[in-house]
């Protein structure tokens, strides 16, 4: 029965990048191919080194956000950022990390 599953070989992700600069593209490639590499690294070493290349990475996007261009007066993109990690802080003390697998 386990090989009535079909197993995808590759992930079509489509977005609409009109509204997007090259530097907000880039961004998300390099997510994209990071979340890829860190899912399926083998090494102690390698795991750990991408999952904070990984964090490193959408703290830049939440800074590079049109909303924080828009709005430079104030310092949105590290508030953001330090919004966010004061909550995974606490998910991670409270350990309430949720898992969205459908």
């Amino acid at each position: 029965m386990e090989n009535l599953v079909k197993k995808e070989k590759e992930l079509q992700i489509s977005l609409n990048t009109e509204e997007l600069t090259g530097t907000q593209i880039r961004l998300i490639k390099t997510m994209n191919a990071l979340m890829s590499q860190l899912l399926t690294a083998e090494d102690e070493s390698e795991y750990f080194e991408l999952s904070s290349e990984l964090l490193k990475r959408a703290a830049e996007i939440i800074k590079h956000a049109h909303f924080t261009q828009q709005n430079s007066k104030l310092n949105y993109g590290e508030q953001a950022v330090e919004f966010a990690l004061d909550f995974l802080n606490e998910s991670l003390m409270n350990n309430k990390l949720d898992n969205i697998d459908n």
